[in-house]
């Protein structure tokens, strides 16, 4: 007799969950438009600017690194002031500002070190390639950019 046992497989969750599907479109529309991208490569940006705010969240006080892929999706949540003021206020407590490293300082090998596994333990998708690179120094090979014919 042949006993077959049932595994769950884990799935992780949708990141867009963290803002509703609306809201979720609505930053996405809005990172496509402005970076000159596919909207699918765009809801991945706004997705993963969600599980680093989640991860965040989860790890006060503690500086995570941010990727120059990503950053634009945080930048689009920030211009989209009262949606990130209460979406700060639901899963903060208090609103999250944006304080940028300086001019050609980069994140230092700590928050970089710790990033990934933050990330993960949300148990939300984490696309890894828009975290590439040792020091997240730029954006992954984007091969969904929209071409433009310029005049």
């Amino acid at each position: 007799m042949i006993v077959a046992t049932e595994r769950k497989a884990k799935t992780a969750k949708d990141p867009r969950e963290l803002v509703g599907t609306e809201l979720f479109a609505k930053l996405s529309a809005y990172v496509a438009k402005g970076q000159e991208v596919t909207l699918s490569y765009a809801e991945g940006v706004v997705g993963q600017t969600l599980v680093w705010l989640r991860a965040v969240a989860e790890n006060p006080g503690v500086r995570l690194g941010m990727s120059e892929t990503v950053d634009p999706g945080w930048h689009a949540f920030l211009l989209h002031s009262q949606d990130y003021a209460e979406f700060c206020a639901e899963t903060f407590g208090y609103f999250l500002h944006h304080v940028p490293p300086a001019p050609g300082v980069s994140m230092g090998d700590k928050e970089i070190s710790r990033t990934l596994p933050a990330l993960f333990a949300t148990g939300y998708r984490v696309e890894v390639e828009h975290w590439a690179g040792a020091a997240y120094p730029c954006c992954p090979p984007n091969p969904c950019v929209v071409k433009i014919s310029g005049a």
